[in-house]
């Protein structure tokens, strides 16, 4: 979808002003001049998922969790094929706006705004692990220390609070049967119009946070973890991507907190 079509769609409400603005931006972001760093992009978010799983590893195994954890690591922040699920979602715009309830285009428009912060920050860091501290292979050690140079703690604390809004808003979607019923029914519609990727996308997302039964413990614990790394990285502690420390809440010890 062109620029021109974004710019001429009319809207009705703030939440879809902002959500027009969010794939401007990063319309404008997918289509840069820049793309020197498209293979060290690939190798940094293909060892970030990793790291992720590794971390996570408790949560990864657990039966509850594997399928939404997956669905975060190869769907969310996988190390490429965006591209045309992000094209369909400018496609279908002009539709959103004008067919969705107000509250769920406040969600995509969050969904959106994580998409770029992700990649904005993630071109940062690969940037200084490459360029700057000449890296071949990433380590934990050059990992944090480019983290530290970023020097962009309080855009990684919002990233995270971005996850945990959008999880709260989308397993009160996923509890809505007429939702769930509305996708299975647009599914060979949305293929047909060549809008298949974006709808795969939709329906895995929904069935991994249906098969969670409530995303309420497995949010607390990956934002209490990533937020206590976050403070172990730029405290400059040693190995912060595990969990050793005990601040660092485990499984075990959050289900003990469920009443």
């Amino acid at each position: 979808m062109s620029k021109e079509k974004l710019l001429n769609t009319k809207v009705r409400s703030d939440n879809a002003e902002r959500l027009r603005q969010l794939l401007l931006d990063y319309h404008n972001f997918r289509y840069r001049d820049d793309t020197s760093l498209e293979a060290e992009m690939e190798k940094l978010s293909h060892w970030q998922a990793e790291r992720l799983k590794f971390t996570h590893q408790d949560l990864y195994q657990n039966p509850r969790y594997h399928e939404g954890l997956e669905f975060l690591l190869k769907d969310l922040y996988a190390p490429k094929e965006f591209t045309q699920r992000d094209d369909d979602l400018e496609r279908i715009f002009p539709v959103a706006v004008k067919l969705l309830p107000d509250n769920l285009i406040y969600t995509v428009g969050l969904l959106v705004e994580l998409n770029l912060l992700t990649q904005q920050l993630d071109h940062k860091l690969a940037d200084v692990l490459f360029n700057q501290l000449n890296v071949n292979e990433i380590t934990e050690e050059s990992y944090c220390e480019a983290y530290r140079l970023c020097n962009n703690k309080s855009l990684r604390v919002h990233q995270t609070q971005l996850i945990a809004n959008i999880g709260n808003d989308l397993d009160v979607y996923v509890r809505s049967r007429l939702v769930r019923l509305t996708l299975k029914m647009t599914r060979s519609p949305a293929e047909m119009a060549g809008l298949g990727n974006l709808h795969s996308f939709l329906r895995r997302g929904f069935s991994a946070f249906h098969q969670m039964g409530g995303v309420d413990e497995l949010l607390e614990l990956i934002i209490s973890r990533e937020s206590a790394i976050l403070d172990d990285i730029y405290n400059d502690k040693p190995s912060p991507l595990s969990l050793t420390h005990s601040k660092k809440q485990s499984l075990a010890s959050s289900a003990s907190q469920v009443p």
